[in-house]
């Protein structure tokens, strides 16, 4: 039995927004951040709480941004935010985005259904 291949293409946008990333462990490096550069989408800043892995990741990508506190990262309204920490960080990083903003969580919302229902919560109320 032969199975067939499974394809799927989406157009990319004309003029994408930017994504600035909240953490730079080892899936940002691997692997958001090579698809944002195959796929043309500018990465406008980069946030760890270690600052000295995120400058390390930003000049491994050359992005020219590196934010120091979560503050200045979550100061756009223009932008993508692209949430890649613990989901122990979670609750303080949606809380500090602007409200209405795009995010993007790469993990699981939450390590227990209690937690998981309190993001939802502010995920809706923001």
């Amino acid at each position: 039995m032969t199975i067939p291949a499974f394809e799927q293409a989406w157009p990319m946008p004309t003029d994408p927004r930017p994504v600035v990333i909240l953490g730079t462990g080892g899936i940002v490096r691997d692997s958001h951040l090579p698809a944002y550069r195959a796929h043309g989408i500018p990465v406008a800043g980069l946030w760890n709480r270690d600052a000295d892995r995120a400058r390390d990741v930003a000049d491994a990508f050359g992005v020219d941004t590196v934010h120091h506190d979560v503050a200045s990262a979550c100061a756009r309204e223009d932008v993508i935010y692209d949430i890649a920490t613990s989901p122990a960080a979670y609750r303080d990083l949606l809380e500090a985005i602007p409200e209405g903003a795009a995010v993007l969580i790469q993990k699981p919302l939450g390590l227990t259904l209690e937690e998981a229902d309190a993001l939802v919560a502010i995920c809706r109320r923001r």
